[in-house]
């Protein structure tokens, strides 16, 4: 059995009231946490979170089959889930139950090899399920299951508590992802240097949208509400991969408004980060989300963000660089685009100290202990 330890030999840690960190931890008897599904390289997030764990002396196997943690987990004392709506969704519900049921089955057997269930609550409902309700099935049959769930922020446990979880559940919020993303220009000229080779003038209001063209990032939306506001200052980069309907309807915004930009495929982080510290704001019209890590890239790049004022994001109102988005008014966009207009240029450091306030190293601590008193 191969375990995952790449951190350097860890030292004691100690807490101060306020929960930080004032040094790595170490255990006689280690932790050992199964990471499913494994990291991957369009997101840095488990990857991140493998590191930051195995830095505190918890030893860690990610795998790539779910059954074969359940089955054979090593010696391991909990087994942690992301994003497990990868493996239910599906269009046929025939199969959906199926899958759900291949679920419950998969952590009664994690359960009797005398694992422990943790959840970190990315989405409380996937994105574009095509079967919202069976999602919700699917959810509680895992929380009954789970002994433990970490939220980004705190009003998550009040869903999951009316979904019947009975655990125990933690906050820990979404870190940034500084060292995955740096910032790209060393001084403001070069960032002006790369927006004027880009073609985009000094008195233009670049907006950037970037990841997967999914349904639920509710772009066509976002698409007419932009075209209905005659302003030739206003300039729009859709950066991602994409198909189906969402593609074809910024393929035609794209085509008829000058003004919106395509950059359709895979971006790199150098071209991610380039494009959102370039930008006035990162623009999101999310209609399905909890936690944003887009919202919390732009942050963590000092782009200002403008986004629905939901979940993760209802907690960011009030903050410097977070400007509310009401797509279901008229002049909802409008009324962003005037907020972002009118903010101080010193927003952007506010906007990445915002993203600071949080670190892997928290999160690790956090699930170390509740996973450590729950052991």
């Amino acid at each position: 059995m191969h375990w995952v330890v790449r951190s350097r030999p860890a030292a004691r840690v100690r807490f101060s009231r306020g929960g930080c960190i004032s040094g790595p931890a170490v255990s006689s008897h280690p932790l050992r946490v199964l990471l499913w599904p494994p990291p991957e390289e369009a997101n840095p997030y488990v990857r991140k979170l493998a590191d930051a764990l195995t830095q505190r002396g918890v030893r860690v196997r990610p795998g790539k089959r779910l059954a074969d943690l359940c089955a054979r987990p090593g010696g391991a004392h909990w087994l942690h889930l992301h994003w497990p709506e990868w493996m239910l969704h599906d269009p046929v519900r025939p199969r959906y139950l199926a899958r759900i049921a291949y679920l419950r089955g998969l952590l009664a057997l994690a359960r009797a090899q005398g694992l422990r269930l943790a959840w970190t609550a990315h989405n409380l409902l996937g994105h574009d399920d095509p079967h919202p309700d069976l999602g919700a099935l699917g959810r509680r049959a895992l929380l009954a299951r789970c002994d433990l769930v970490l939220g980004h922020f705190a009003d998550v446990e009040s869903d999951l508590r009316r979904w019947g979880f009975t655990g125990r559940f933690v906050v820990a919020p979404h870190p940034p992802f500084g060292d995955e993303h740096p910032a790209p220009f060393a001084h403001e000229r070069a960032r002006q240097s790369f927006r004027h080779a880009a073609g985009v003038s000094d008195g233009d209001l670049l907006l950037v949208t970037p990841g997967s063209l999914a349904p639920y990032k509710n772009l066509p939306v976002v698409a007419d509400a932009l075209r209905s506001i005659p302003d030739p200052a206003l300039r729009w980069w859709v950066m991602g991969r994409g198909e189906g309907e969402t593609l074809r309807a910024i393929r035609d915004a794209a085509s008829r408004d000058p003004r919106i930009t395509l950059r359709e495929g895979f971006q790199s982080r150098e071209e991610l980060s380039r494009a959102l510290a370039a930008s006035d704001a990162m623009l999101l019209g999310h209609k399905d989300f909890t936690t944003s890590g887009a919202a919390v890239l732009g942050a963590t790049l000092g782009a200002p963000v403008i986004a629905p004022c939901r979940a993760q994001l209802a907690t960011w109102v009030g903050e410097s660089f977070f400007a509310p988005l009401d797509l279901s008014r008229p002049d909802g966009l409008a009324q962003a685009l005037a907020r972002v207009r009118s903010m101080d240029p010193a927003v952007r450091d506010e906007a990445r100290a915002f993203a600071r306030r949080a670190t892997w190293a928290h999160m690790a601590a956090t699930l170390h202990a509740a996973m450590t008193e729950g052991a």
